[in-house]
Formats: structure tokens, sequence, C-alpha cells
């Protein structure tokens, strides 16, 4: 039934984007064309920080989609940047009230040049996209926050009840850990050296790194690069194998990494080979 819902709406939307010919649209300060289907004047309007949630198409100009929120799966999160950062989209941003449903036109440059991507190969430099949108929910950053804290705790919960694991959940950082191998009683401190083999992923199993077969890595405990494994090495001991899952808190947090996704809960297989004391 919700498959048949979304469909139908993905229907709607793409034929009222479609229909450009017939709408007048208004222009932002900074050139942006837009035009409202529906105009909730008594819904509530955002700030600059706060966080968009929105049902959202993007088409070319030949009407072919590029981006579908309604075949992803989730809504589309967008930040309403803060000055001095200034984007013809952000911009728009500041028109929207929770919902609200209307139709964005821009130049394909004007859209992913702000965000630090490159334009995707399919699309051209001077290409005019359009990106019809549904406002859901506006967050501010505490309300977000809680939101994915939320939404990583039942995803945590899910993950668990298949793997059907032993687990112990550490109350000060919500780490969830099984304990494969007891080791001996040669325990971490801050500022010992751990060498460790590992393996870590995403909750679905995707691989984002590795130590090779029969290979070790060195690990300062205590370090704040990573602060979920300086925790397992400290709840563990020498000779221990365990493995855990790390909530985004005690990973790399909201913004991520170079190879970790923002928001990211890691799934840890863990040894700890040999703990290096401190001199």
């Amino acid at each position: 039934m919700k498959s048949l819902v979304n469909t139908i709406l993905i229907s709607l939307l793409i034929s009222l984007s479609a229909c450009t010919n017939s709408v007048s649209y208004q222009k932002t300060k900074l050139g942006l064309e837009y035009h409202f289907f529906e105009k909730k004047d008594t819904g509530r309007s955002g700030k600059p920080g706060d966080y968009y949630l929105l049902d959202m198409i993007g088409q070319r100009e030949d009407d072919s989609v590029f981006l579908n929120s309604y075949t992803m799966g989730h809504q589309i999160k967008m930040v309403r940047t803060k000055p001095p950062y200034i984007s013809m989209f952000n911009d728009a941003l500041g028109l929207l009230k929770i919902g609200d449903s209307v139709i964005f036109k821009m130049m394909a440059d004007s859209f992913f040049r702000p965000l630090g991507q490159p334009i995707p190969k399919y699309l051209k430099k001077n290409e005019i996209i359009r990106f019809t949108l549904s406002v859901k929910d506006i967050l501010n950053p505490q309300a977000h926050l809680l939101k994915m804290y939320e939404s990583e705790y039942d995803r945590m919960e899910a993950y668990l009840n298949v793997k059907k694991w032993n687990f112990k959940t550490d109350t000060a950082t919500g780490i969830k850990y099984e304990m494969i191998k007891t080791g001996n009683d040669l325990k971490a401190e801050t500022g010992d050296i751990a060498d460790i083999s590992y393996l870590i992923t995403y909750l679905d199993g995707k691989i984002i790194d590795r130590t090779k077969p029969g290979d070790k890595a060195n690990f300062t405990v205590g370090s704040a690069e990573f602060a979920g494994l300086s925790r397992l090495i400290l709840l563990a001991s020498e000779g221990s194998k365990l493995q855990a899952i790390i909530p985004f808190s005690q990973a790399f947090g909201e913004q991520g990494s170079r190879y970790v996704d923002a928001y990211s809960t890691l799934v840890i297989e863990l040894e700890i080979i040999k703990i290096n004391k401190k001199q």
C-alpha cells in the first residue's frame, strides 16, 4: 500500500513540475526562480542553522529525473546555513514553512558548487534543473540531534535482534559489545599503545576499513581520533576478541571523516593482540 501511495505521489509531483510553461515564476534576489503549489501561511518557518526535511524530486530540462527521495526511501535533509555563506538554494529555504510545496529552478552549477560537490557527469554546468519539493519538517539543531539519536537507537536494537548477540552495554558511552574471547589480566591505560587487528563496517555490512589477515595496527589508547575504539580497548584486556556496535557520538560524530559518513553507527570486530605500556 505504501509503495502504491508513493507511486501516485511521484506521478503527481512529476506531472506538476512538468507543467513549467503554464505557471508563473517569481525570483529571489540571487536569481532563483520559484513557484508555490501550496503555501502554508500557518506553518512553522525555520532560521539559519535549522535542518529541513524534504520530499524532493530533481529533474533536468528534458523532464528526466536525477533525484527522487521517494525511491531512495528517505527524505532529503538540507541545512540552512548561516551568514556569510550564500547560495541560491540556501537563500530559497528561507521562503519555506512546514507544509509548503514548491518548484525551484536554477542552473546546475549554482546548486552543486556551493555544496562543494562536483556537477554529476549526466548534467551540464549551465543546464537549468528544477526541484519539486514538499517541506515535511523543520528541526533546530538540538531537535535534529535528538531525532538522530532516537533513529540510531532503533537501528542498533534491530541489528542486535537479528544478530542475537550476548551483549553488554557500556552505560557511559552507549557502546554495545560482546566478548568473544577473554584475554589475560593485562589491562590498557590511557597513553598505552595497543597492537590490534580489526574489521570496521556500517550496520549494513559495507566494509569501511580492515587490517589484512595476519597484520596488525598500532593505536594509542585515549586518542581523540576514535573515542569508541579507545573505550573498547579499556573495557577488555590483552588477548581479548570482541565485537561491538559503536554509536556515532563515539565514532566520527556529526561531521564524519574522509572515509566515514556523518552520523554513522559502526560495527567492529576487534582483537587486542598486545598492549605496550607507556614508558
